[in-house]
């Protein structure tokens, strides 16, 4: 299928950026390369709009036993390392990735009263540090309870479409998905994926709350039915892309993808809803 370039401007992104609006309760998670939690922070993220291009941040963290961590800022632009989707779903982070510096990937996932964000952190060199998950909740609205997300809920075919935006601020026409999950032995997943005319198939091995896949890629199961997929070690000059995953009904997902080319440039972002079909 031949993707359609409209041209984003501005006050899209601004309106894409209000679904967000409002106060959020939840919590920052740290978590190690392979799920271990480190530690876990109750929050409170306020974002309001002060004009229709222009808006006021605040959060705060409130560690056990510390002083309230408090963080502010107003802002008249939206940053260029930043991309919101349509239903306000967003990733933001670095522009470049290089083998002598730090390197950090956020992703929004937005709800009309939930969000799942995660950070994913590589340290200098490209390997996986850490991660942060971030669950919130609307104020004022009831928490849903979602189960950590197993392997048992991804095994089946999943189809759907999928919208890529591009860092040139153009959106493509929704591309159909299909993603084949299957157990081929108690340790072994065979993975096999078409969005449009292109296709793809790898293998992963089951290792506690990860699939670890034959082309370096990790996907670690989260809390709340999330999911993590990045490289463990980003390799000089390879393309790569990092991911978060929300099953946010028993059949329903979310996929939210940031890609990078080979020379390490940041190029687009992929948002993807996808149905369990078999």
């Amino acid at each position: 299928m031949e993707g359609l370039h409209v041209g984003f401007n501005m006050p899209n992104q601004w309106d894409n950026l209000f679904k967000n609006e409002g106060i959020w309760k939840g919590s920052f998670t740290k978590l190690t390369a392979d799920g271990t939690e480190m530690s876990d922070v109750p929050s409170c993220l306020t974002l309001e709009r002060t004009s229709k291009s222009s808006a006021r941040f605040q959060l705060n963290r409130y560690p056990a036993g510390q002083p309230l961590q408090q963080t502010q800022s107003e802002f008249v632009s939206i940053n260029q390392s930043s991309l919101f989707c349509e239903d306000g779903s967003f990733t933001k982070g670095s522009t470049q990735w290089s083998p002598f510096s730090k390197f950090g990937t956020e992703f929004g996932l937005t709800l009309s009263n939930a969000r799942f964000r995660l950070v994913q952190l590589f340290a200098p060199g490209g390997q996986l540090s850490d991660l942060v998950l971030i669950r919130e909740t609307r104020e004022g609205t009831s928490d849903v309870v979602r189960s950590k997300l197993s392997l048992d809920q991804l095994l089946g075919t999943w189809r759907g479409e999928a919208i890529t935006y591009r860092t040139d601020w153009s959106v493509s026409q929704p591309l159909a998905t299909e993603l084949t999950v299957s157990q081929t032995s108690p340790h072994t997943i065979t993975q096999t994926w078409r969005a449009g005319p292109a296709t793809g198939q790898s293998q992963a091995q089951l290792q506690g709350s990860r699939l670890l896949f034959e082309t370096g890629y990790q996907l670690l199961f989260l809390p709340n039915g999330g999911s993590s997929l990045c490289p463990q070690h980003i390799q000089r000059q390879t393309a790569f892309r990092c991911e978060v995953g929300w099953l946010i009904e028993p059949t329903v997902r979310l996929r939210l993808t940031r890609e990078y080319a080979a020379d390490g440039s940041w190029a687009q972002q992929t948002w993807i809803k996808e149905e369990k079909v078999a």
